[in-house]
């Protein structure tokens, strides 16, 4: 029971916690204490805040809402907002605290509307819950005769002198005669001011903690503030008003929301800062005019309605591919939001998100691509032809070429691509002798395979008889639907294959890329995450072994042994569990430092996504080890992509990287993995590889030979950076 209580405490506490910090977008604890610091600078303000996020999480709480919801400190940090509002306009009091549990439930119940209203369009509520309840609050007081307005606030040496002494009087003027007509002493009093705090130490602490919790958000933080200070000036508007309205954290926050929040910080992300902040600038001048007529401050609103709004906008593209990149998963920061997208090795395909493979086994050559010579124009230009070619001859067939069976290709079986339902079949079309074209019939005998709402994908020119599906039947990838043949408008024997947004035989192309194939010959592939096969290229549907299938393949809740041994004979040993949350996402934890590495398996490939936690731990080691492999029984494969840099370099290099992501990722993490030959042809006890990653001008960085054997164990002997060499061996199922 004590133990459930302590635990109880410890969660509500976090919940309290980051729901200071949860204002920055993070949920990152140490700007969270900086800010609870901050904000009691002010006694009075800092404990109306910590009293309304109190009622916000209770309510919540009693309630039963989401714990991961609530531990991110999504339903109180507006509620936070409107404790800090109230305990800055009004003085202490009873009525006063009565206000202050009224406004946090205001707002709680805001936030669980609003919440539900924008998950609909994929929108952020942001601040408006605040707004609501502030702007109630304030209508509301002239009717509350028992209420003052506070004072404090205007006499700020008398704050400081209660809160330090003399000590920290100097201190604080100090800081102002130091920065006064810098700029930055009116950025310091915005970034104060975003917690009702109108003193420049606020403001400096709480710039420290973005500091320290973001480089690339508090980069933005002087753009965003100083581009709105020089259009203040531009525009003939006195930059000193900004000292006295405070409304500069709309263009902080809106340039750190935008930058490097919600967007991926990039290029792009910092040019659409640019663009951004003069439309604010006039949003916040024009709605506080408008405001001043009924007597209220606009605080947020400006922030809020062109975030939303941009937001919207990039939302609703039909391309999503194209820059900026909308955030998908936020990570703890910005800067590895940016180093895991930076890391995908097809990020511009990131958009297809619905995996499309050959359809076909072994190798075959692309003999028309996109765009083709001859037939792949217009509305069939995304569209390909595959034929089987000798590798030493280079010929499609045996002979003279005079017979359908001379063709390589003839009657080679062909593979559903992807999961789906088969909604169109031609089956009784005859083949064609060689040289010959059925122009009637031009797609022969044809399936078409529904795999998403608006996404078909279409097999043509198959075998007369030889289709094995009927409309309606359900395939899974790689189920064979039928043979390939020379029907329809095929002179010679090839598959015609191409995606769709329709189920008609005949509908237009549309553009798709295809997943996880090697490309090149037995001898000399190359893994291709995502891409478009060009014309003459060899391509090779990924045959799986089974030895690296069964060694990659877990079930939730198996434990299994890493231990690790120096060249000295210090010998450590991890226990890691495999588990899944609730949002159906694989990791691998270990159980001692509690380290994560999450991780994907779809049956051809095993893909590390993320490691989170301690470097010590010997997961790391896996991580970088095994960071992508192909499942793939094909000997003398390469796998080559981007490792996150992020968990290969540190300070400071990765400082100066962070503050430079937005104009350039210049440090580099290149993975590959190599396969050797197996031990034996047929029957293989054990597959090796080599792993490796280069850095910036070409310096290693990790190495690791790797041996899988077939009971399922890996040895692994790596060359760390201090050149000592580690040898890792992963046990499986360990009870």
């Amino acid at each position: 029971m004590k133990q459930k209580l302590i635990r109880k405490g410890r969660f509500l506490g976090e919940a309290i916690l980051t729901s200071y910090s949860q204002i920055f977008f993070t949920g990152n604890k140490i700007l969270a204490t900086i800010l609870l610091v901050v904000s009691f600078i002010d006694w009075w303000t800092g404990l109306s805040g910590l009293i309304a996020v109190i009622t916000a999480v209770t309510l919540a709480e009693v309630l039963g809402y989401s714990p991961i919801t609530l531990k991110k400190g999504l339903f109180s940090f507006n509620a936070l907002l409107v404790g800090l509002g109230v305990g800055t306009y009004f003085s202490p009091g009873l009525e006063v605290l009565l206000l202050i549990v009224i406004g946090g439930a205001i707002a709680f119940f805001s936030t669980v509307f609003l919440m539900g209203l924008f998950a609909k369009y994929g929108l952020p509520f942001l601040s408006i819950p605040f707004l609501l309840a502030m702007w109630l609050l304030l209508l509301a007081f002239p009717s509350f005769s028992g209420i003052a307005l506070n004072t404090e606030a205007l006499y700020p040496s008398n704050m400081f002198f209660k809160l330090g002494g003399n000590a920290l009087v100097v201190l604080v003027d100090g800081l102002n005669k130091y920065f006064k007509g810098t700029g930055f002493d009116t950025y310091f009093l915005s970034l104060g001011a975003i917690f009702f705090q109108f003193n420049i130490l606020a403001g400096i602490l709480i710039a420290i903690g973005l500091l320290i919790h973001s480089r690339i958000n508090f980069l933005f933080s002087l753009i965003g503030f100083f581009v709105a200070f020089w259009m203040y000036s531009f525009l003939g508007m006195y930059t000193g008003s900004l000292n006295y309205t405070y409304y500069g954290f709309n263009f902080i926050l809106s340039a750190i929301a935008i930058g490097g929040y919600f967007l991926i910080p990039s290029r792009q992300s910092f040019l659409w800062n640019l663009l951004l902040i003069p439309v604010l600038v006039v949003t916040t001048i024009g709605s506080d005019r408008l405001f001043s007529y009924v007597g209220l401050s606009v605080f947020s609103l400006p922030f809020n309605m062109v975030i939303i709004g941009i937001l919207y906008a990039f939302k609703i593209r039909s391309n999503q591919t194209n820059s900026p990149i909308l955030t998908v998963i936020q990570q703890k920061n910005p800067e590895t939001n940016a180093y895991l997208y930076h890391s995908q090795p097809a990020k511009e395909y990131a958009a297809f998100t619905t995996p499309i493979r050959l359809p076909f086994m072994g190798e075959w050559t692309v003999n028309q691509g996109h765009e083709g010579k001859y037939t792949h124009k217009e509305f069939f230009k995304y569209a390909w032809d595959f034929i089987i070619k000798d590798e030493k001859s280079g010929k499609e067939y045996l002979g003279d070429g005079l017979l359908l069976s001379d063709y390589f290709c003839y009657d080679k079986p062909v593979v559903a691509p992807a999961s789906g339902t088969v909604v169109a079949v031609v089956n009784t079309v005859e083949d064609n002798e060689i040289g010959f074209a059925n122009v009637h019939q031009n797609w022969g005998n044809t399936v078409v395979i529904q795999h998403d709402t608006y996404l078909f994908s279409k097999l043509s020119h198959l075998k007369k008889g030889s289709i094995e599906v009927t409309i309606g039947d359900f395939v899974v990838e790689g189920q064979q639907i039928g043979k390939c043949g020379n029907s329809g408008r095929s002179p010679y024997p090839h598959l015609h294959f191409q995606l769709q947004s329709s189920a008609i035989i005949g509908g237009a192309t549309i553009f798709w890329p295809l997943s996880e194939y090697l490309v090149g010959n037995t001898s000399n592939l190359e893994f291709v995450q995502k891409g478009i096969p060009n014309e003459n290229e060899t391509v090779v549907n990924i045959a799986t072994s089974t030895i690296l299938q069964t060694a990659f393949k877990w079930n939730p809740g198996d434990e299994f042994k890493l231990s690790t041994k120096t060249v000295d004979g210090i010998e450590d040993s991890f226990l890691v569990r495999n588990e899944i949350d609730i949002y159906n996402q694989s990791s691998l934890v270990c159980l001692e430092t509690g380290a994560k590495l999450y991780y994907e398996n779809n049956g051809k490939t095993f893909s590390a996504l993320n490691y989170i936690g301690s470097k010590k731990s010997a997961l790391f080691y896996f991580y970088r080890a095994f960071y992508k492999v192909v499942l793939s029984e094909y000997n003398d494969l390469l796998v080559k992509t981007r490792f996150p840099v992020h968990h290969l370099y540190r300070f400071p290099l990765l400082t100066l990287q962070d503050f430079l992501v937005p104009i350039k990722i210049f440090l580099k993490g290149n993975y590959s993995l190599s396969y050797k030959e197996t031990d034996q042809l047929f029957n293989p006890q054990k597959i090796e590889m080599k792993s490796q990653i280069i850095g910036s001008n070409k310096h290693e960085l990790f190495s690791a030979a790797i041996t899988i054997h077939k009971n399922t164990e890996i040895d692994i002997e790596s060359n760390t950076k201090n050149s000592i060499k580690i040898n890792l061996k992963w046990v499986n199922r360990v009870y």
